[in-house]
């Protein structure tokens, strides 16, 4: 049997925390991370920034998120961040809308989110974003 030796789960997160990665088709590479930079559309919220860039010829979905370093300091944290944010969007993957390519930059106030509030808050951007 295991021991936990926190009693509560670092950094906020649930204690029993089924972890969902994105494949690594619907992730953005380094070459069309360079090509969004460049072309994509800003959009700007509360928590988040967001490029946006059509793909021309692929039909699914691509997403990655960017924690800044000067936004969250230890990688651990960020790549807990990242998890989070990945899990979300995985259970939201079929609500994107097609052949788009989403980049998440989060802001400073959104490293404070739980994780419901994570997942509401991601919610009103794909909402907007289906609207563009």
């Amino acid at each position: 049997m295991f021991k936990l030796k926190h009693k509560k789960p670092p950094f906020g997160g649930f204690l029993y925390y089924n972890i969902n990665m994105l494949k690594h088709s619907q992730k953005i590479n380094s070459q069309l991370f360079k090509e969004i930079l460049i072309k994509g559309k800003n959009y700007h919220f509360k928590y988040f920034s967001i490029k946006l860039f059509k793909l021309p010829i692929s039909n699914n979905s691509r997403f990655t998120c960017v924690i800044p370093k000067k936004v969250v300091k230890l990688a651990v944290k960020r790549n807990f961040l990242k998890r989070k944010i990945f899990n979300i969007i995985k259970n939201k993957y079929n609500d994107l809308p097609s052949s788009t390519a989403i980049i998440l930059f989060l802001k400073k106030d959104g490293e404070r989110l739980k994780f419901i509030e994570l997942e509401e808050e991601i919610n009103k951007v794909f909402k907007i974003i289906k609207k563009i």
